[in-house]
Order: C-alpha cells, then structure tokens, then sequence
C-alpha cells in the first residue's frame, strides 16, 4: 500500500511560498513507512532564483497502530475504518483543531509529531532537507 495524503497546501503571497504538509504511508518502506512532511517551496523571485525545505518526520509502519490510538487520545476521538485510514483522518483532525497547520512557526509542525511519536512511545527520525536553485 503506498497512499500520499496532502492535508495543507498553501500559497503564501508576501514570499511567494507554497507552504505544504503531507503524510505518506507505505509499508513496504517499513522503517520509513510512514513519513511526515512540513514543506517550504520558495518559488523564484527577482534575483533569487528559489529553494526548498522540508523538515520530515519518519517511523516504521509497524507503528501505525500505536500511533494512530495515541492521536486518536490526543483528539478525544475514535474514527472508523482500517487504521490507515484512521491515522489519515487524525491528521486532518489536527488540522482542523489547529494542532497542526500554516499558522505555526518554522518546523513546528515538524517538532510536534516528532514529540507526539516520543510520547507514544514511537521511535521516530527526522530529517531535515534543503535545495537550492542554482541556476
């Protein structure tokens, strides 16, 4: 099973950034199975010809149980359906709680899952990734 979901898309006039969050699931990956993505796109601008950052946050897919009860406490809800499903419809409830979204400072939304895999008990890694336009 491979299932990217895009829960925040966003572009930011002032900068002309699109700011992104996405999950990705597949367990054929099984140490990086399931991958969290914080996304910063600069676009080219004037003499700066545009870079990318993300922040990401992986864990195995075995985890995916685990992790999706402890965000479903986290909620104070309980969704239905497969737990991938379930895990998918507790990030869009972060986002929809502000828990998780483009109103946040530079790699928070980054730190707080990282945080939320520790305090489940999850071992997670992150990793932060940059490219520069050097055109």
């Amino acid at each position: 099973m491979d299932r990217r979901e895009l829960l925040v898309e966003v572009r930011r006039t002032r900068n002309d950034c699109v700011f992104g969050l996405r999950l990705t699931l597949d367990a054929g990956r099984s140490e990086r199975g399931i991958a969290f993505a914080e996304s910063y796109d600069y676009l080219p601008l004037g003499s700066d010809p545009g870079r990318e950052y993300i922040y990401s946050v992986y864990t195995e897919y075995a985890a995916l149980v685990p992790l999706t009860e402890f965000l479903e406490t986290l909620l104070g809800e309980t969704f239905e359906g497969e737990p991938a499903d379930r895990l998918v419809a507790c990030f869009h409830g972060l986002v929809a709680a502000g828990e998780l979204g483009d109103g946040l400072p530079l790699q928070e939304n980054h730190r707080k899952v990282a945080a939320w895999c520790e305090e489940a008990g999850i071992t997670a890694e992150t990793e932060i990734w940059t490219w520069i336009n050097s055109d």
